[in-house]
């Protein structure tokens, strides 16, 4: 059976950066840009160094011009998702890539929500939700947090808001408290960026502060305290594994990925697909990958989705809905073999 019939939820994906790079090419062009031929397009947008992602991401903001196109990428973007059977999908919105000259942050993610809408129109045999993870812009204040969240939580118009990410800045998460406490008045998500980069204080300060997800989390791992922490209060753990990769969280490649050992340490560890544009990567290579390096059964994938589903930010009724699709994704593969005469047990 193969791992693209499975349900799958992504609780941590760069929307811009999960823009599919024939949208790009299309923008390039407009631009003027010598884009790459439809064949090259697999190759010429990925990265080699992590630290490469910034220049890229720059890029795409020099590209965008209207509304129009956020609506377009979300529309492509969705209907890959469907056609990868992902049925729930969390991005992270970059207000300092997308939002526009005269454009609100509200503005960005009603243009988003267009996309969106229309693609899951197109299709009923696949279920896609969506939620969106306002990142704080980098050097954000006390107060400006605050504002963001609140403006954002109180617009009538915006519908699939699921929280506020704190980026990996390095600075002392005092800045967010406020934001937090908002962010709990109106029941949002609080996600941290921690822990990949030998930060494990900033892990403990992150689940003190009220985080309800850590994104990175492998320092975690040299501090018996912390493990405790993130056990008891059942905090979840997105792995990125290809950026771990390439930014040398797995020293040794691939076996060495710290899902591993945070599986053993009994963490709520689940998978995201980051920047997978620019890392040439998607939420079913991202599983892929680790159910071959890591010796993972379908069974060890499909807890991963149950944990997704559980994890994330959403009503009750969708997460019910939700885990209803993911079940009847179990068993469609099966299904699907038995009408056209084949025999199930062979996939």
């Amino acid at each position: 059976m193969s791992i693209d019939t499975l349900a799958k939820v992504d609780l941590y994906s760069v929307f811009d950066s999960a823009i599919h790079p024939s949208v790009l090419a299309r923008w390039a062009e407009r631009a003027g840009e010598n884009a790459p031929s439809p064949s090259e397009l697999e190759t010429a947008y990925r990265v080699e160094k992590v630290e490469q992602i910034a220049e890229r991401r720059a890029w795409v903001k020099g590209l965008l011009q209207t509304p129009a196109d956020l609506t377009e990428a979300a529309l492509d973007t969705a209907r890959r998702l469907i056609a990868e059977v992902v049925v729930h999908v969390e991005w992270v919105i970059d207000l300092a890539i997308l939002q526009l000259p005269g454009m609100t942050p509200a503005d960005v993610l009603l243009a988003l929500d267009a996309g969106c809408n229309e693609a899951v129109t197109e299709r009923d045999d696949v279920f896609l939700s969506w939620s969106f993870l306002v990142l704080f812009p980098e050097n954000s204040g006390h107060d400006d947090a605050s504002a963001l969240v609140r403006s954002l939580a109180t617009h009538p118009d915006v519908q699939h808001l699921g929280g506020f990410v704190v980026p990996g800045d390095g600075r002392p998460l005092d800045w967010a408290i406020g934001a937090f406490e908002v962010c709990k008045e109106f029941s949002l998500g609080r996600v941290v960026v921690a822990g990949d980069q030998r930060d494990a204080a900033r892990i403990l300060s992150g689940v003190q502060l009220g985080a309800q997800r850590i994104i990175g989390g492998t320092a975690a791992l040299v501090r018996e305290d912390i493990l405790l922490q993130l056990r008891a209060h059942r905090v979840p753990v997105v792995a990125l594994p290809t950026a771990q990769v390439l930014g040398g969280v797995a020293p040794r490649g691939w076996p060495s990925l710290p899902m591993k050992k945070m599986k053993e340490a009994g963490l709520f560890t689940v998978v995201g697909s980051g920047w997978p544009t620019w890392l040439g990567s998607s939420l079913t290579s991202e599983l892929e990958q680790v159910s071959k390096h890591l010796h993972w059964r379908l069974d060890d994938l499909r807890n991963v989705t149950t944990r997704c589903v559980e994890a994330g930010f959403m009503a009750p009724n969708l997460r019910f809905s939700l885990a209803r699709t993911v079940e009847i994704w179990r068993h469609r593969p099966l299904v699907q073999a038995q009408v056209k005469g084949g025999d199930p047990f062979s996939l």
